[in-house]
């Protein structure tokens, strides 16, 4: 059975929706420019944890479904939003910029590496069609499981400088301890 929220609870609920609409949009444009959860990374600890406790106080006032309370604290936030950025500035951090480097990929698509994983959510939002990387994450893969091809390509490329990989295929075992025919 669904319960029918009283005439009252249901102004109640929209104004807490219309002010709940009015943060997300605000958030919305920090996350565009800086990154999603990016700017309190970015801060003092002391900044940082006046922030989470902000953010306490709104999702406290949204569980009491408080609409005057929800109200006044996502105007409260919103003005937090606005102290992170500033601070972050101070600190002399910048916005998100999206650049990448892209290349073809053999299979038609088109490769996106970006400076930081920020970056590859602003790239990636941009441009759907594109694979992206960040070059954190490229690291990552190249010292990872598959260390021992890597190192391989390494040792080529500092043999042949200027040296370009085409392509990686595995070599069957058969033909690893074979007899050199010369």
């Amino acid at each position: 059975m669904v319960k029918r929220i009283a005439r009252s609870d249901d102004v109640n609920y929209r104004r807490i929706e219309g002010a709940l609409m009015d943060h997300d949009a605000t958030v919305r444009s920090y996350e565009l420019r800086w990154g999603v959860d990016r700017l309190q990374e970015l801060v003092s600890q002391d900044t940082r944890d006046k922030f989470y406790q902000q953010r306490y106080r709104l999702n406290d006032a949204i569980d009491k479904h408080d609409s005057i309370e929800v109200v006044r604290q996502v105007e409260v936030t919103k003005r937090a939003y606005a102290v992170l950025e500033k601070e972050a500035i101070a600190r002399g951090h910048k916005e998100i910029s999206g650049r990448y480097f892209e290349a073809p990929m053999p299979s038609g698509k088109v490769l996106a590496v970006c400076e930081t994983e920020a970056d590859c959510v602003k790239v990636a939002r941009d441009n759907r069609d594109m694979v992206v990387w960040s070059v954190q994450e490229i690291a990552r893969i190249l010292d990872a499981d598959k260390k021992d091809t890597v190192d391989s390509i390494d040792a080529v490329k500092s043999l042949f400088p200027g040296a370009e990989v085409v392509s990686i295929r595995p070599i069957p075992k058969d033909d690893i301890d074979d007899e050199i025919p010369f």
